[in-house]
């Protein structure tokens, strides 16, 4: 069974840009557990957020763009990689919480 980490990781490096509602949805995992990676990751710096504007009601959509920091991180979990990802990915984990 693939980690939440690693689903959010494979759709993120597949996609350019992706919402929090668009990674919710393509990975079953609830929205708040989708918004609590996205700070997270953005602290660490694997990932650059930004709102989407938005031309109607509503509160504009945050996306997610992975840094190349990210890249790498992501490439070489994906890969199963250790080494100097172990530690960050039990951070990101430890915080987030589940794994």
């Amino acid at each position: 069974m693939e980690t939440p980490l690693k689903k959010l990781g494979r759709e993120l490096l597949s996609n350019g840009g992706v919402s929090q509602t668009d990674l919710s949805l393509s990975t079953g995992l609830p929205s708040w557990k989708i918004s609590r990676f996205f700070r997270r990751l953005e602290l660490l710096k694997l990932i650059e957020v930004e709102k989407e504007p938005r031309f109607t009601r509503g509160r504009p959509r945050k996306v997610g763009r992975l840094t190349p920091k990210g890249v790498e991180y992501f490439t070489g979990l994906l890969r199963g990689a250790r080494g100097n990802n172990s530690g960050l990915l039990s951070g990101v984990i430890s915080i987030v919480g589940g794994g």
